[in-house]
């Protein structure tokens, strides 16, 4: 019986060691998260984080609700911030899709602010930032 238990207790500490290793490795710094260098793979990024402003890029897709929301927080933020950071507005199409991909932009609305130096300070998947939210990710890119 003492055998089992061990040979148990054994493969449960396995079990938690590979979780633990799979879990580091998911949430490890990835290009195009916090902490990361911006990816220069579309010429708009690369001119707009080269300018030596903050940068806004809004991945979107055409038939996302959410989206369809966040177009009008971004349209009031860029009336009133596009003077002082760049703002890059990707709509999901084939043309686009190995930008989506590099970006790791799976569910869309996503959100990245990247400050004058082209690291990425914050990112947002899938959610809806309101008006004031998104006003507040900005001023910490300026």
């Amino acid at each position: 019986m003492r055998k089992k238990q061990t040979v148990i207790l054994f493969a449960a500490v396995l079990a938690l060691a590979l979780a633990s290793y799979a879990l580091t490795e998911l949430f490890a710094n990835r290009q195009g998260f916090p902490g990361t260098k911006a990816i220069l793979d579309h010429p708009q990024i690369n001119e707009s984080v080269s300018s030596g402003k903050g940068t806004v890029i809004y991945f979107s897709a055409s038939n996302c609700p959410l989206c369809m929301l966040q177009d009008r927080s971004i349209d009031l933020a860029y009336d009133e911030y596009s003077q002082k950071v760049n703002f890059i507005y990707l709509r999901y199409s084939k043309g686009l899709a190995g930008v989506f991909e590099d970006w790791s932009a799976l569910k869309v609305p996503v959100l990245v602010f990247i400050n004058k130096d082209g690291l990425v300070v914050s990112r947002h998947d899938g959610i809806y930032l309101d008006v004031n939210e998104l006003k507040k990710e900005i001023e910490g890119i300026m």
